[in-house]
Formats: C-alpha cells, sequence, structure tokens
C-alpha cells in the first residue's frame, strides 16, 4: 500500500488534512485487495496525468480557437443580450473539457493560459496601423515556450513580473568553475509561483472585465532593445490587511454558487486554507481592555 494511495483515500478533517482516526480502517480494507488491483489505481492515474501532459497543448489550442470565436459575438445578436451566448459557450467548454477527461484544477488553468493567450494575440496589433508590436511579440513568443501550468501562473502576473519572469535565467547567473561559464537557473514552477507572490494583479483593476496586465509593456517603444518596466509602488502587506480582504470578498460571494461548478474547482484549489481560515474564525474572542 503506496502513501499516495493512502493520501488518496483517507478522510479528511475541517482543516483538510488526513485524519488519521481512520488509518486501521484503510489498512483493513486494503488488506482485502488484490495487490494487482492497487497497482492497477497507481497506473490508471499516472497514466491519465501522462495523457493530459500529452494532449494538454492541443485543448489549450482549441480553448484559444473557441475564445477567438466567441469574443467577436457582439451584443445585437441572437441571444446574446448581455453577452449572454459568450458566457453560456464559455461555461460548456469548462464543462465539456472536463467531460473529455481533464481535471478540474487543469480546466481552469488551461482556461486561464488560452485567455492570457488570447490577450496577447491583441496587444500584437493593438492601436498599430501596420506591423506588430515588438516587445508583446516578445512575450508572446515567450510564453509558448512555456507548459500550460506556467502561462497559468504568468497570467496572474503584472507586467513587472512578466519581465521577471523573462529575464530569471539572466538575473540569477552565477560563475559555474566546471563549466568555467556563468549558468542562470532554470525557470521552474516553483520560481513562477514565488514571482507571483511577489507581483501579482490587483483584484481590484481585474473585477469585470480584465484589465491588460500588458497595458504598460504596450507603451513601451518598439526600438527599445531590453524590456523595461516602470516600477509601481507597492503597499506594505500585512496580515491584518489580508484578512480584511479576506472579510471583504467572503461577504461578496453569492449563496448561489454552489451551484457553479467552475466556482467551486476554484476554491478548491485553496481548500485546506479556506478550512484554516474558517477553524480561526470559529474560535471565541476575547475582549480587549484598554488600560
Amino acid at each position: 500500500m503506496t502513501s499516495d494511495l493512502i493520501n488518496t483515500f483517507t478522510p479528511k478533517n475541517d482543516l483538510g488534512d488526513n485524519d488519521f482516526r481512520y488509518e486501521n480502517d484503510l489498512h483493513n480494507i486494503f488488506d482485502t485487495v488484490r495487490p494487482e488491483v492497487l497497482k492497477g489505481l497507481e497506473e490508471f492515474k499516472q497514466k491519465t496525468t501522462e495523457l493530459e501532459i500529452k494532449y494538454g497543448s492541443l485543448a489549450l489550442e482549441f480553448a484559444v480557437n473557441w475564445f477567438n470565436y466567441t469574443d467577436k459575438l457582439t451584443a445585437d445578436e441572437t441571444y446574446n443580450q448581455f453577452n449572454y451566448r459568450a458566457k453560456r459557450l464559455r461555461k460548456q467548454l469548462i464543462e465539456g473539457l472536463k467531460e473529455r477527461g481533464f481535471k478540474p484544477s487543469n480546466v481552469y488553468k488551461l482556461i486561464a493560459a488560452a485567455e492570457f493567450q488570447k490577450r496577447l494575440q491583441e496587444g500584437l496589433f493593438k492601436g498599430r496601423r501596420e506591423g506588430v508590436n515588438q516587445r508583446i511579440a516578445k512575450i508572446y513568443e515567450f510564453v509558448l515556450t512555456l507548459p500550460i501550468s506556467s502561462q497559468y501562473l504568468l497570467s496572474g502576473m503584472t507586467d513587472q513580473g512578466i519581465a521577471k519572469a523573462m529575464r530569471y535565467q539572466e538575473d540569477t547567473k552565477q560563475w559555474d568553475s566546471k563549466t568555467d561559464s556563468f549558468i542562470g537557473k532554470p525557470l521552474t514552477y516553483k520560481a513562477l509561483e514565488q514571482l507571483k507572490k511577489q507581483y501579482p494583479i490587483n483584484t481590484q483593476e481585474t473585477r469585470g472585465r480584465k484589465k491588460n496586465p500588458l497595458s504598460q509593456l504596450e507603451r513601451v517603444s518598439d526600438n527599445q532593445e531590453a524590456i523595461t518596466i516602470e516600477s509601481t509602488e507597492v503597499k506594505e502587506v500585512t496580515q491584518e490587511s489580508i484578512a480584511r480582504d479576506i472579510v471583504s470578498l467572503a461577504k461578496q460571494i453569492n449563496r448561489e454558487v454552489w451551484k457553479d461548478q467552475e466556482i467551486i474547482s476554484i476554491l478548491k484549489e485553496a481548500q485546506s486554507e479556506l478550512w484554516n481560515i474558517a477553524h480561526i474564525a470559529a474560535q471565541p474572542t476575547k475582549e480587549l481592555t484598554t488600560n
């Protein structure tokens, strides 16, 4: 019995962690199962993961083409008042990809990557009479070299964060005595996660129709060799400010969201953290006393 299977089938506690009170139950159940069955379950997960990686790029291309069509739908077209058709088609694209076998969490990342590529494509010719914006072209070319999960992380970064990601290998170069040269670190998923934490898109600016995170880059002249972006003042983030933001956002969520599978899959990305927050919120508060 592998630890991976144990983690999968062990019930979770209110904090989202394994509830070890069921450990004996799991052992008793697994002891009755043939080793070939357990091995098959392990192989199934491995093969489905491999298949998602293999066919993910095709699904991404499909989603980009889907958005190319829906973005052209106008409000005066049949059944498209308040952009209803485009929204309904977007939702069905998500459900269709899930039905095809993609995991909900991966579908969310795939859709974000597709929308990011779409914004980049639009930025290539935006406000130009001829030719393409070389700044955006370099970013687009860079994005296409990355796996879907990395594109998803980039889609949530500011223009400054995107530029940092593009320069990451150059900025991390250190002297390597074995090769007698400077070698930079590879741009890993973990490195991108850290960059996203440092340069997240302002959620207040992206509420409703998303503000293009490349707006600043579009104003950079085409004849400039290096991608330079003016730094913006970053307000200090405290635990108190984060808590207040969480309370504000929680009060805005409609109770009917439990019917929306897309939103549920998004919230599941932070299931453990949300359980922790709920547990903290349930704690009794002590009265503050002043001297």
